[in-house]
């Protein structure tokens, strides 16, 4: 008997671990389920828990429940409760007024002048035939800007050369920006076996590179690669001093292999006549800008209404893709939609199933950073990233949350 008492007891025990363990996922499922943030046109309504077991409701300031058709432009909360009484979310529900752009998918160019020169590596010096660390070392780290030596703005790398060629092993008072924060540091110059002062660091001053616009809005901001341009040396966003983008055209192509991302090689125009506008925010969903000077290829282009994520479907959509000399659209697939990514530009997965655009690139090759993603006649995202183990797979991110990032 005792033998059998213990047995229902621990049948019983495993059926109540069993329920808490499906009640524990069906809940994370709902809340995977429910966008933490969602943006809405004037004058639509709004289902975000359509086919969940889940309420929502928004209401004034009175408590009264009001609809997002009737509401004026703003934020609002809304609330989800499980059946109608449990509270399972808070959902905040941002009202569009303009939700039409122009989508490019053309090829740029872009310039950046950064704040100050970048430390990109330090390196050991030699001093009388024998290796001595950089005098950097413990002071300086990659990713850091040097923008002053003794009080004197540090412009490029020959404003550093010259310091350290004039400090004759002096001490020098460097004004250095890390993670946006300001500091001051002294670094002693080495003469080294060439006869040079040197302080033992690589450095960066600009950077140049061909992305893929995104969209222009009806205000002329444009918005272009989905993700922020960062040094490829230190994975830092680029503090920028100033940017520039100029008309490009494509030259040829590198096309992508698994485990070997392609490119597109192209040419950009640095002068006064190709000059397109300035970039005046590099972000990580992106860099945005002011157009100054409408591409040629763009001056028939037609507005496209944009579609927000909880419009987005598993299915067939394109792309917006400069793969020669004019935008094509090629067909995609998209195969998962994640309404809260822990990444901001991995929200939408794809997999590429045009054949010529398979046959050309690949895939998803550098270059295409900023590809529009159009579904149902909307501009619903941008390509951001590619699978490096397979060319043909991709992530993009929400138009929505380009644009929220260019405010």
């Amino acid at each position: 008997m005792f033998f059998l008492n213990t047995y229902q007891k621990s049948r019983k025990w495993l059926a109540a671990a069993g329920m808490a363990v499906w009640l524990t996922s069906a809940y994370v499922w709902m809340l995977d389920g429910i966008p933490g943030a969602v943006c809405v046109a004037h004058g639509q309504s709004l289902d975000i828990t359509e086919g969940l077991p889940v309420t929502s409701r928004i209401r004034s300031a009175d408590g009264t429940a009001i609809s997002t058709g009737t509401m004026p432009g703003g934020s609002y909360k809304m609330e989800c409760k499980l059946f109608g009484l449990i509270p399972v979310k808070e959902v905040t529900v941002h009202i569009v007024e303009d939700t039409e752009v122009i989508p490019c998918g053309i090829p740029f160019g872009i310039y950046i002048e950064m704040r100050g020169v970048l430390v990109v590596e330090l390196c050991d010096l030699e001093e009388n035939g024998i290796p001595v660390a950089s005098p950097a070392e413990h002071i300086l780290k990659p990713g850091d800007y040097i923008t002053a030596v003794n009080g004197t703005t540090v412009t490029d790398k020959k404003d550093l050369q010259k310091a350290v060629a004039e400090s004759s092993g002096n001490v020098l008072q460097l004004s250095v920006v890390r993670d946006g924060e300001l500091f001051q540091c002294n670094l002693t110059p080495v003469c080294t076996d060439s006869g040079n002062f040197q302080i033992g660091v690589w450095v960066r001053d600009d950077l140049a590179g061909i992305g893929t616009l995104t969209y222009i809005d009806g205000k002329g901001t444009f918005g272009a690669l989905g993700h922020g341009i960062t040094d490829t040396d230190v994975e830092h966003l680029v503090s920028m001093l100033d940017g520039t983008v100029y008309q490009a055209n494509i030259l040829s192509i590198i096309r992508g292999e698994q485990g070997k991302p392609g490119e597109l090689v192209g040419q950009i125009h640095y002068n006064a006549v190709n000059r397109l506008g300035q970039i005046t925010k590099n972000t990580k969903n992106g860099i945005f800008g002011q157009i100054e000077n409408l591409p040629d290829s763009l001056a028939d282009a037609l507005p496209m209404e944009i579609g927000f994520k909880q419009e987005i479907e598993n299915g067939p959509a394109q792309i917006l893709a400069t793969i020669a000399d004019r935008p094509e659209l090629f067909d995609i697939q998209i195969t998962d939609v994640d309404l809260n990514p822990k990444e901001s530009n991995k929200g939408i997965r794809f997999q590429v199933t045009d054949a010529q655009l398979i046959r050309e690139t690949g895939g998803i090759i550098q270059g295409l950073s900023g590809a529009p993603i159009l579904q149902n006649g909307k501009v619903i995202g941008a390509v951001t990233h590619v699978f490096v183990n397979d060319p043909e797979m991709g992530y993009g991110i929400f138009i929505e949350s380009m644009l929220d990032q260019e405010k």
